[in-house]
């Protein structure tokens, strides 16, 4: 449950976002169609697509629920964190069986964990009603739009554009035109 109205305009902006983006993913996906079917792009794709869907769908969910007079955003919190460890543990299961590149999904795992955890953390805390875990809850989503934004990004050139990459690159330890990452 929402202690005061101060957060109401937050969640209706996350929610707002949130859906922008995933409408905007949605015309992404659609505009390399061939880079979703090519063997060499098929599992960079889909892993960066299905990560993209998870972090901002959500943050609609939470934000949704937690508009929703005498919700217990809490159980809400906990069952959403769960769904991100689902998707945590498949994508190690690809990155342990070989089906993509391990170096450059390591992070999209370390950021879902973290979301997961922090998450998972402020849920078990306002389900024992304390109030002070919803500040927590709302950088989790923050967190969530940053994460989606990054691998909607990732998706349209197929490349790896993170920060450390990035990095890499303007220190001149890699070409810029590096090859395509497979997270």
């Amino acid at each position: 449950m929402i202690p005061s109205e101060e957060y109401r305009e937050f969640f209706v902006a996350i929610a707002g976002a949130a859906a922008a983006l995933i409408g905007l993913l949605f015309v992404a996906v659609s505009v390399f169609p061939e880079r979703a079917r090519q063997a060499q792009t098929q599992v960079a794709f889909h892993n960066r697509a299905s990560a993209a869907l998870l972090v901002l769908t959500n943050a609609l969910v939470l934000s949704l629920a937690a508009l929703v007079p005498g919700t217990t955003l809490g159980w809400w919190a906990v069952w959403m964190s769960v769904t991100v460890l689902m998707f945590v543990a498949a994508t190690v299961r690809s990155l342990v069986g070989g089906r993509t590149e391990r170096g450059a999904s390591l992070g999209v795992v370390v950021a879902l964990l973290l979301l997961a955890g922090f998450e998972a953390y402020a849920g078990i805390r306002l389900v024992r009603s304390d109030p002070t875990a919803l500040s927590t809850l709302c950088y989790v989503l923050i967190g969530d739009l940053l994460v989606g934004i990054s691998r909607a990004w990732q998706l349209v050139g197929l490349r790896d554009t993170g920060l450390l990459t990035s990095l890499r690159i303007l220190a001149g330890f890699g070409p810029a035109d590096a090859k395509p990452a497979d997270n």
